[in-house]
């Protein structure tokens, strides 16, 4: 991307105040964020937020090497905890409402969306796993816990496309938000790709 994803603009927003009041409009509250590169510029956009800062001093081992910080950082009392990368924004309160429902209605040690045949984020990960999460080797990432454990996952259907869009490129970013990534850089005006058609 060439610029920080979490500041990226997403209507009035940008990517990581969208989620952080989407998890707010669910009912969640006092979230971490974990913040690598650019810390100190995207801490400055939600110095307001009643939020838990946490700083990864090598973002480049990979985004397990977040999720572990997190999970250190959690609470005793913590029977659960709810994981949301900031390339997935768009994702509603309504599908993070209805995946913390079934944690709570269930026993499962996982619980995430699955749009078509993809499975998505946020995923919910249950106290149980967290010694997974924390020993899982950094080149795996997550994945290999949820895949260790998907027969005791409980799965959320949902059509709700953005449960599994990563946006990773410019081409992403644009199919997102129909505009090109010159207008957050402020440098001229918004362009469409030839031959693609703002959605």
């Amino acid at each position: 991307m060439r610029f920080p994803k979490a500041l990226l603009p997403l209507g009035n927003s940008i990517f990581l105040a969208r989620i952080l009041n989407t998890i707010q409009e669910a009912g969640l509250v006092n979230p971490f964020v974990i913040l690598g590169r650019d810390a100190q510029r995207i801490e400055s956009r939600i110095a307001d937020r009643a939020i838990r800062i946490l700083i990864n001093p090598d973002p480049s081992r990979g985004q397990l090497s977040s999720i572990q910080i997190a999970v250190r950082s959690l609470p005793a009392r913590a029977d659960g905890c709810l994981i949301w990368p900031v390339d997935q924004p768009a994702v509603s309160a309504g599908v993070v409402g209805s995946l913390v429902d079934l944690f709570l209605s269930s026993e499962s040690l996982l619980v995430y969306p699955v749009c078509g045949a993809k499975s998505g984020h946020p995923v919910i990960f249950r106290r149980p796993l967290f010694r997974e999460l924390l020993d899982a080797p950094l080149e795996t990432g997550a994945k290999s816990v949820i895949l260790r454990n998907l027969a005791d996952a409980a799965v959320l259907p949902t059509e709700e496309t953005a449960t599994v869009r990563d946006i990773d490129t410019p081409e992403d970013y644009f199919n997102l938000t129909g505009e090109m990534l010159d207008k957050v850089s402020g440098h001229g005006r918004p362009q469409i790709p030839d031959g693609t058609r703002k959605r």
